[in-house]
């Protein structure tokens, strides 16, 4: 089986993807978004935050220290599954891909500087991290089983529904950065906003959210009946989360957007990245018979 070093380094991945979403909503709620004015550098004159920056430049510079330590963890990751990668390539490969993003994240990170955060390059710097939360909930996934397929699927329509859940989560992140774009918290007083009303694309966010939550219930209520057990626990947890964010979202509406609630439900969103993930994956379960393992069977 994976060892518990592995295990825990995932979950050390996924949290810290997460973290990565919830320093970069720190840094725009804050109005922090040009506390380093140029990139890669801070400043042209400085590669690091100063202190006459402020707390501005400390914020900003320290969401891009967490990028930093992000790419050593996926480095130190390879390593570790490196001279196992024929045992377990899905491993090795999972983690180069969530390696492979930082760069990514980085360029357009910088881009949305240049622009001085245009809101649409924002919106294109966001999802980036949303697909990597979901890759490594995925790579967590991973470390609980062996990683050889048992040829099964849950019944219909089971894993159509995880598709569809997947899908509407997806959806809901790309009208949740369009009504970030709309609202109030643009990261700086020199960014503009994408000119999109912000009580009609709020209503347009809510609508994936209602169909998510419904089509969760069915599909809870289909694997109890169908005693389609590896489902009901993923299930279950992602529509506790549906339901604290559906609470924190309509709260933080009609209170104004205020910055700590809006700090949670983007928490909230990782969350649900990651619990939809699961709920998918758990439709195609493998194999954890440690007789048939093809993972890595010694790891110092």
């Amino acid at each position: 089986m994976v060892t518990k070093k592995i295990r825990i380094a995932a979950w050390a991945m996924l949290i810290a993807q997460a973290g990565i979403i919830l320093t970069g909503g720190i840094v725009r709620l804050t109005g922090s978004g040009l506390g380093c004015s140029d990139w890669p550098k801070c400043t042209p004159d400085s590669l690091v935050a100063t202190s006459e920056m402020g707390i501005h430049g400390a914020i900003e510079f320290g969401n891009r220290l967490l990028a930093i330590a992000l790419a050593i963890l996926g480095v130190l990751i390879a390593l570790m599954l490196w001279r196992h990668r024929k045992k377990r390539p899905d491993l090795f490969w999972l983690d180069i891909g969530l390696l492979a993003i930082v760069p990514v994240q980085a360029v357009v990170g910088g881009i949305t500087v240049w622009t001085k955060l245009n809101p649409w390059v924002v919106a294109g710097h966001f999802v980036p991290s949303a697909i990597a939360v979901g890759v490594a909930a995925y790579f967590v996934r991973r470390t609980y089983d062996t990683g050889a397929r048992l040829g099964t699927r849950a019944s219909a329509p089971l894993p159509t529904l995880g598709w569809i859940i997947l899908a509407l989560t997806a959806v809901i992140v790309v009208f949740g950065v369009l009504t970030t774009g709309a609202g109030p918290h643009s990261g700086s007083t020199m960014s503009t906003r994408n000119g999109l009303d912000n009580i009609w694309i709020t209503r347009a966010h809510a609508f994936p959210v209602w169909l998510l939550v419904i089509t969760t219930v069915t599909a809870l209520v289909l694997a109890k009946r169908k005693a389609q057990t590896a489902m009901i626990a993923p299930l279950s947890v992602l529509l506790g989360v549906e339901i604290v964010q559906g609470i924190i979202g309509y709260v933080q509406y009609f209170l104004g957007v205020p910055e700590l609630l809006v700090a949670f439900h983007m928490i909230g969103l990782s969350a649900t990245i990651a619990a939809a993930v699961a709920v998918l994956d758990s439709a195609y379960p493998r194999s954890t018979d440690v007789s048939s393992d093809r993972s890595l069977s010694v790891v110092s």
